[in-house]
């Protein structure tokens, strides 16, 4: 038995594991130092757990095996050399450990075959989802507030948010408002009538803002009554998102962020990414490994089109995330922000959404008992019969400070503002489908009677 001592181990927590397992009576065989050092078979086992975990073999695929392609990823020997740091000899003896303990001697089976190559593996098995299952069932058959199941489940989850970060090292939260590259949001609004579309144009801001307290129907992210602004970074995308049936009006309005604001980016979320710095020998990381592979499977369930009948059953469960990330005092964000189901774009924050928690989904003005404007659709001629569509709008004079509430202590301080030449009128002429068309195959007889 070959024995290792920790100067010899580069990969400090696993050179630290090797310290703890190290006896004095044995000396290392890789150097000429006689501090005290641990077998060589207990790193080999290290690195079995490591590869088990977060790497897949690529060379037992019917391309290799069948077809002599050059397998993917990497060699055994290049993976613990760039996982352990340490020096060819001790590689390859680690290396022969672990040949002998993924042989079978029953069956005379490799587990990973003759000459393995790995890559990394893209799904790491969490425990998070059985516990996820488990606090959607009681959500729905137990109660929705006050469940210390919820509690204890988001905080397992949602802990280290703050920490997250994306390829190039961003973090997953991203900041919007003033300077930012995310300061203007769009949101529409239909309409079936044009005198139906003049009326709200009287008083814009409440009318293509947020809907008041208690008027809001239940959204994907947030619970109905729950005041929430649904917006997005380009008009084509808001239009989208109300459905608009043909022969309607969409009025698009243009919101300017007017303070700081801190979003949950799920497109990030998507591919947050291990820290540089994390040693996969530490089992903390598996543990962040787990909870960032659940992450990312939860962002694209929280994007993901749901079908109008079954709109409250799934609803559910995303409302309360974003109850959970509002409220949070360790994390408190102010929105989230997610692809949208309705229009696809390969553009730079086109077909992006964005939904304001109700602390942030106010714009000025916005509950002014008044109209704050006098809108016209048609312009009437007098010497001529009829009347021409020629929509304007006259902002009437408002109170910069007053806000039209009575109780300004116990409401949210406004984050929107409306850019007064930034509302558009679409009149809805066709919609446009992308499909994926299957033919449906026709047999000579019934597969069922067989």
């Amino acid at each position: 038995m070959s024995y290792i001592c920790p100067a010899c181990v580069g990969e400090p927590f696993l050179s630290r594991l090797v310290s703890t397992a190290a006896e004095e009576k044995h000396p290392c065989e890789y150097c000429e130092s006689k501090s005290p050092s641990a077998e060589i078979s207990f790193v080999a086992h290290q690195c079995s757990e490591v590869i088990s975990t977060f790497f897949e073999v690529s060379s037992l695929t019917m391309a290799v095996v069948h077809f002599d392609r050059e397998p993917a990823g990497e060699s055994l020997v290049e993976v613990i050399e760039r996982l352990t740091l340490m020096p060819s000899k001790a590689v390859e003896d680690v290396v022969e450990e672990l040949t002998q303990c993924w042989h079978d001697r029953d069956t005379g089976e490799e587990l990973y075959g003759d000459d393995p190559y790995f890559v990394p593996r893209n799904d790491i098995n969490s425990p998070l989802i059985a516990a996820w299952m488990e606090m959607e069932s009681s959500l729905r058959t137990e109660a929705r507030y006050l469940n210390p199941k919820v509690g204890q489940f988001m905080d397992q989850v949602f802990g280290g948010l703050a920490e997250h970060v994306a390829a190039g090292g961003s973090s997953v939260l991203v900041d919007a408002g003033p300077g930012t590259p995310i300061s203007d949001l769009y949101r529409a609004r239909v309409f079936q009538s044009e005198k139906s579309l003049e009326a709200a144009l009287q008083h814009p801001e409440r009318s293509l803002g947020a809907p008041p307290a208690g008027l809001r129907v239940g959204g994907r992210m947030n619970a109905a009554g729950q005041p929430a602004f649904y917006g997005a970074m380009d008009e084509q995308t808001a239009i989208a998102e109300v459905r608009p049936p043909v022969g309607s009006w969409a009025a698009v309005a243009k919101f300017r962020i007017a303070r700081p604001l801190k979003l949950l980016d799920l497109l990030l979320l998507e591919k947050a990414q291990l820290k540089p710095s994390s040693s996969l020998f530490d089992p903390g990381t598996v543990a962040a490994a787990q909870r960032l592979a659940f992450l990312c499977e939860l962002a694209e369930r929280m994007a993901a089109p749901v079908m109008p009948e079954n709109q409250d059953h799934n609803y559910l469960i995303t409302q309360v995330v974003a109850d959970y990330l509002a409220m949070h005092p360790a994390i408190s964000i102010d929105g989230i922000i997610y692809p949208s189901a309705q229009h696809a774009s390969s553009e730079d924050r086109e077909g992006v959404n964005i939904v304001l928690f109700h602390k942030a989904a106010i714009a000025f003005h916005a509950r002014a008992e008044e109209p704050t404007a006098v809108a016209e659709l048609r312009t009437y001629i007098d010497e001529e019969p009829g009347s021409y569509f020629s929509p304007a709008i006259m902002f009437l004079e408002r109170k910069t400070q007053s806000h039209g509430w009575k109780l300004p202590g116990f409401l949210p301080e406004p984050a929107l503002e409306l850019v007064p030449d930034g509302i558009q009128l679409h009149r809805i002429k066709a919609v446009a489908f992308k499909t994926n068309a299957e033919p449906l195959k026709v047999v000579d007889s019934d597969p069922r009677a067989r």
